[in-house]
């Protein structure tokens, strides 16, 4: 549809230069400069119609961007001890110091900021990056 509603506006522009051409090489006063105007005039409010907002021969409106799925994973400074079990490799003992350190030392910045838990080496700290959030 779009391809017809160019191609027809490129032929309507080049009838219009076939006039104006025309009309220069006789330029009686009269008929043929009114008709020339009427082209030029219907021209334009066509190609306003066509190209203007909604028109056919505007590109479609994009679409809506897919909303962002859920982040499930779990807070860091947030979860409880019972929530931080829930990650691979990390016990009732392992949850307990994440919060205990957390209340000590404040809040976590980064994942990284794992390592000051005692028992969790970078190793490790890199394995729990992925479900893990700040």
């Amino acid at each position: 549809m779009r391809a017809a509603v160019h191609l027809a506006a490129a032929l309507a522009l080049a009838a219009l230069a076939f006039a104006i051409g025309r009309w220069l090489r006789d330029p009686s006063p009269g008929g043929s400069l009114l008709i020339l105007l009427g082209a030029v005039v219907l021209w334009v409010v066509a190609v306003r119609r066509l190209y203007g907002p909604g028109g056919p021969g505007r590109a479609p409106e994009p679409v809506a961007a897919q909303p962002e799925p859920p982040d499930d994973r779990i807070d860091l400074n947030a979860a409880d001890a019972s929530e931080l079990q829930r990650l691979p490799g990390i016990g009732p003992v392992g949850a307990r110091r994440i919060v205990e350190e957390r209340e000590v030392a404040g809040p976590y910045r980064t994942v990284g900021d794992l390592v000051r838990v005692a028992g969790f080496e970078p190793s490790r700290v890199r394995g729990l990056g992925g479900p893990l959030k700040v």
